[in-house]
């Protein structure tokens, strides 16, 4: 049978739902840390959630797994080029968390429209904010969706049966006519930025992503438009926002966050923030751990059709500054 590590905190109920799924077809052991390389070239695939990595995951040459699943979104010490170059697929949990950080970010930014002062809300409460004059209705605003993957394709479902008008930026061309099933028109990042009343962001985090927006981006927004964030902290310029939020110079922010109540935007006017909770609800793991559990055993297997798990992170050669292509490809894959 096969054996696989999983690295998580061992108190994440996501850690035990997993290892339910798996009983009977897979062997997990949890650490609550990184581990060596030598011991991690023992493992057929890892599973990485909640814990802080002591170390980038580098397994030794001569055995290395066959998947790394991460089970939380994203991390920030898995470097996916490395490992896809070292022959290493790592996948996702998009395909069933899509909806999911779908409905967060729609209700971050109708909260974010709706809020006077700040509102924090936790795990599996609602968000609750004071209305104002601005109606708690996206119907007829434009929604500009930053990465149009499974999550941006989800969101710009449900803006579009709410009444919004949908635009998207990607480096991307949408895949399986996507884009023309739900009416969204693709622009440019700064066009997005220009005409949109509620701009999402669903891109990875990457090397011309950091940050993706930053002052100059935000001052491109209108007075009342709102920033949601549900993807990767590290893909705004907190100062920045922080700024802009303070002055007024844009209307609000939904934040769905690392350590928000560590952030410059604590007490930012306007603000909606949820400490990084978008798909931690009960269905919400059962769905993952089931999921997970199936796509090791797909890359174990050899899979169908193409051998491939699915969720891969797709990984792009990124141009650096001084190429003529990096404004055209300041961002990072789609999620």
């Amino acid at each position: 049978m096969h054996r696989i590590l999983q690295i998580t905190d061992p108190s994440d109920p996501l850690a035990a739902k997993v290892a339910a799924a798996a009983a009977g077809r897979l062997v997990i052991e949890t650490a609550a840390d990184s581990v060596t390389e030598q011991s991690l070239a023992t493992f057929d695939a890892v599973l990485v959630g909640d814990t802080p990595l002591s170390s980038p995951l580098s397994p030794a040459e001569d055995k290395k797994p066959a998947l790394i699943q991460l089970t939380r979104g994203h991390h920030r010490q898995i470097d996916a080029a490395t490992l896809t170059r070292a022959g290493i697929a790592v996948a996702g949990a998009s395909p069933v968390l899509a909806s999911h950080i779908a409905t967060r970010a729609f209700d971050l930014a109708t909260a974010a429209r709706n809020v006077q002062h700040k509102s924090e809300i936790q795990h599996g409460e609602k968000v609750t904010a004071t209305p104002n004059d601005r109606s708690d209705s996206l119907a007829d605003l434009t929604v500009g969706i930053v990465g149009f993957g499974r999550i941006g394709r989800a969101l710009a479902e449900r803006c579009v049966a709410a009444g919004a008008n949908v635009i998207y930026c990607d480096i991307r061309t949408a895949t399986h006519g996507s884009a023309a099933a739900t009416g969204v028109r693709r622009l440019t990042l700064d066009l997005l930025l220009s005409q949109s009343d509620i701009v999402s962001l669903h891109v990875q985090w990457g090397p011309t992503s950091d940050p993706l927006i930053t002052e100059r981006e935000l001052r491109l927004m209108g007075r009342d438009s709102v920033l949601v964030n549900t993807a990767d902290a590290r893909l705004v310029d907190t100062a920045a926002l922080a700024n802009v939020l303070n002055s007024g110079r844009i209307g609000g922010a939904g934040l769905d966050i690392e350590e928000p109540e560590s952030s410059q935007l604590a007490d930012a006017p306007n603000t909606v923030i949820t400490p990084y909770t978008a798909a931690r609800s009960d269905e919400a793991d059962n769905a993952v751990a089931r999921f997970v559990v199936d796509n090791i055993e797909t890359a174990l297997s050899g899979g169908e059709p193409d051998g491939l798990p699915d969720g891969l992170l797709e990984i792009v050669d990124f141009p650096r500054s001084g190429d003529p292509a990096f404004w055209s490809s300041k961002m990072a894959p789609r999620v």
